[in-house]
């Protein structure tokens, strides 16, 4: 099984490869991990711009859903960390069909770990330290 984790916006980047997929009937599982915002650029903004956010918030996002069934997808929301396993499972057990796991997250929820413009690996921000 393969499987591409991605973001709201990044996703948004490449979403036409939709239509490649339904064209060359790849059975890819998509994880959506969409928090209406550009993560990492509001983590940044948040960590070293003093939550200074510009150009991060995403107010007018499609209904990954409905543009994954468009593109004649199955496509899964899911909105509640109980819903999480069984979401899964369906997806697996959708093994000639490509899925999009659209998982509604915390607009504030952070990535760790991360490492700051400049520095190392021995550098990096661990979740733990904040």
């Amino acid at each position: 099984t393969v499987a591409c984790v991605t973001g709201e916006a990044s996703i948004q980047m490449c979403i036409q490869e939709l239509s490649t997929c339904k064209q060359y009937h790849l059975p890819i599982k998509i994880v959506n991990l969409n928090n209406r915002y550009m993560g990492m650029v509001r983590q940044w903004q948040e960590f070293f711009y003093g939550n200074r956010y510009a150009e991060s918030y995403m107010d007018a996002l499609p209904d990954f859903v409905k543009l994954a069934e468009a593109y004649g997808h199955v496509g899964l929301k899911i909105e509640k960390p109980g819903d999480v396993e069984g979401a899964l499972a369906e997806a697996l057990r959708q093994k000639q069909r490509l899925v999009f796991l659209d998982f509604i997250t915390d607009q504030t929820e952070n990535v760790f770990p991360m490492i700051p413009g400049g520095k190392g690996l021995t550098e990096m921000i661990l979740a733990e330290e904040l």
